[in-house]
């Protein structure tokens, strides 16, 4: 049965039925929203900058709020109810604050991963400051999606918007800092290409409940709101996921392919005239996922062969049962079978000191297959290895043990702090990247006699972390770097080290690929969206997953495998023409993708991400490989 979904514009609509008065941590100075569910309730903490925040008017700039779960129900960032932060004061007002990455103009930010009942949760709110100098104050109360107001969640920030400043002469960052990789590190400016802009105008539904396997149909409307006519799009599914309590592990593959589709992923292309300004109805269906839970659809609009800004959407979808015994997945032509997400472990650094580690969610702490307890959100636990002994401390637990210490979250996207880790690289800003998804273990290398800090995460939240392009980077650049950046991470995997003998598949240093985690995702938004239009492509050679090297830039051409390296001929890595490169001199190894080539061919020329992989990987393919 097709299940038609009305259309409407994106208004935010809540319906509430009670009153309760709140005194929240901030004084409230204004009549509060109403609170149709008190199970939700929550308890202001602190911002990352003191008001006022100041800012330079026409540039952005992000602040971080902490917010405690006080209620007895679980906060998710996804889902049918997820939990944001909207203007009020007026109600859902348009933010002169709002910009591309806001969810609407009154609903800055989702918060950032799960927050259970005491656990704190993050809203971080990315300010574009208009032109006009002066004070602002703006006021946020926390919601969950079609449900309630989140009583006492209310606070808000003074921003002074001050004078832009010239850039100063030579503050641009030169050289290169890639090793195998060879990526270059652009300046992490706020500002991004404006040729490709889109804004979600309108869709069916905030949300959909469905049957396992039951067919949906739906609508999205955007706006071309970039300066460029576009002459083709193409819709595509971009990485769908379980969300909320359905373990994700227990879901073999998640699909919400329709038999419509084009592919498994490529939904509906089409050769449309776009103009600047004009609007594009796209009609589609897909499918609810086979099992019962909760799930977020994810969808992003290409035109011209550029992903466009502002161009994903993710739609909470609710499975209220699972398929019909005997329903199988629709059916494309492939010779491939997907694979599941792997898990990559990333060796952080050698510990040669105590660790100190702490997160503002708990983590369940395991010595081999032994869970020892929970550290819980916030508290700091310090790690320790002599003789072949491990040492746990924190407030609440402390144990010796001879294996390995693993800590290890309820949900892969949590992040831990390694609070006595100084990672800061000054093309990056005053930013220690310290912090990471997944799992931390604390395990002995026998290769380097000396304990290691190890990072092991699903592949795609690896590559959402890596840090060796700029934020306003050439989109289909950046969707190039990414695939080629995942491929060599799941070559390394494959064909490194045999697992038995090795304690970490990669390093996060650009001894493989500069891997930054966390924080690389919150200074770079756009590379996690490159990372999502790309979710599980690799590039391949004969149907097979291949070395992809990379570096910064060539001298005009680059080399081939055996003229660098020797051994057997590679025939997808051979010598190419790189002619922007031509008034350069080599930087790295030279061999496969030149960074600077492949960007200038993606902004000047035009290129996918698909046209600039096939020509420095001779005769590939970028598939999907999960």
């Amino acid at each position: 049965m097709r299940k038609h979904i009305a259309f409407c514009f994106v208004i935010p609509i809540f319906i509430f039925f009670c009153l309760a008065a709140v005194l929240p941590a901030q004084a409230i100075e204004f009549a509060p929203p109403l609170f149709k569910d008190t199970s939700y309730a929550a308890k202001y903490v602190s911002q990352s900058i003191s008001d006022p925040v100041s800012v330079e008017a026409g540039t952005t700039k992000e602040v971080v709020v902490k917010i405690k779960n006080i209620g007895t129900a679980t906060w998710y960032s996804n889902g049918n109810n997820f939990v944001s932060a909207y203007t009020v004061n007026p109600n859902y007002h348009k933010s002169v604050f709002a910009g591309a990455l806001w969810v609407g103009k009154d609903q800055p930010v989702k918060i950032s991963g799960t927050a259970k009942p005491g656990q704190t949760a993050e809203i971080k709110i990315k300010l574009y400051a208009p032109a006009k100098t002066g004070d602002y104050k703006e006021y946020f109360y926390l919601a969950a999606e079609n449900k309630t107001w989140i009583k006492s969640s209310y606070f808000y920030l003074k921003i002074k918007v001050v004078p832009a400043k010239s850039l100063a002469a030579g503050s641009q960052p030169a050289g290169d800092v890639a090793g195998n990789s060879g990526a270059g590190q652009q300046d992490e400016a706020s500002q991004v290409n404006t040729e490709y802009q889109s804004n979600l105008l309108a869709f069916s539904a905030r949300k959909v409940e469905a049957a396992g396997g039951q067919q949906v149909h739906f609508i999205v409307r955007y706006l071309n709101n970039g300066t460029v006519a576009w002459k083709n799009y193409l819709w595509q599914e971009a990485g769908s996921l379980a969300v909320g309590d359905l373990n994700i592990a227990s879901v073999s593959k998640i699909s919400i392919a329709d038999q419509s589709w084009l592919s498994v992923n490529k939904i509906k292309t089409e050769t449309r005239a776009v103009a600047p300004g004009e609007p594009l109805e796209i009609a589609f269906d897909f499918r609810a996922p086979a099992k019962k839970g909760e799930y977020t659809a994810r969808f992003q609009l290409t035109a011209n062969d550029h992903t466009l800004d502002g161009g994903t959407l993710e739609l909470p979808v609710t499975v209220t049962a699972d398929a019909p015994v005997g329903y199988q997945d629709p059916v494309f032509i492939s010779n491939r079978t997907l694979i599941n997400e792997p898990a990559i472990r990333v060796g952080l650094y050698k510990a040669t000191d105590t660790v100190q580690v702490k997160s503002p969610t708990p983590y369940n702490v395991y010595s081999g297959g032994e869970l020892k307890g929970i550290l819980p959100a916030e508290e700091l636990a310090t790690l320790d290895y002599n003789g072949g002994i491990y040492t746990f401390k924190s407030s609440s637990m402390n144990f010796n043990s001879s294996s390995s210490i693993r800590l290890i979250p309820d949900d892969m996207s949590y992040y831990f702090i390694l609070s006595n880790y100084d990672r800061e690289l000054s093309w990056k800003g005053a930013k220690n990247f310290n912090a990471y998804r997944g799992v931390m273990e604390f395990v002995y290398s026998p290769k380097s006699d000396a304990p290691f800090v190890v990072d092991e995460l699903p592949l795609d939240e690896y590559v959402a972390g890596i840090g060796e392009t700029s934020n306003g980077a050439a989109m289909e650049y950046i969707k190039a770097l990414l695939v080629a950046a995942r491929t060599y991470a799941y070559y390394q995997m494959n064909n490194g080290v045999s697992a038995d003998k090795r304690t970490f598949d990669v390093v996060a240093t650009t001894a493989d690929q500069l891997y930054l985690g966390y924080y690389s995702e919150v200074l770079m938004p756009r590379v996690v969206q490159a990372e999502q239009a790309t979710y599980g492509y690799m590039v391949t050679y004969n149907d097979t997953p291949v070395i992809t090297p990379y570096f910064g830039h060539s001298d005009g051409r680059t080399r081939s495998w055996t003229e660098v390296w020797g051994g057997t001929q590679k025939p997808w890595l051979q010598s190419v023409e790189t002619p922007y490169d031509s008034d350069l001199s080599m930087f790295g190894h030279g061999v496969g993708m030149s960074c600077n080539d492949a960007a200038h061919r993606a902004d000047k020329d035009a290129w996918t991400y698909e046209q600039i992989l096939n020509y420095y990987y001779q005769g590939s393919q970028a598939e999907k490989i999960y």
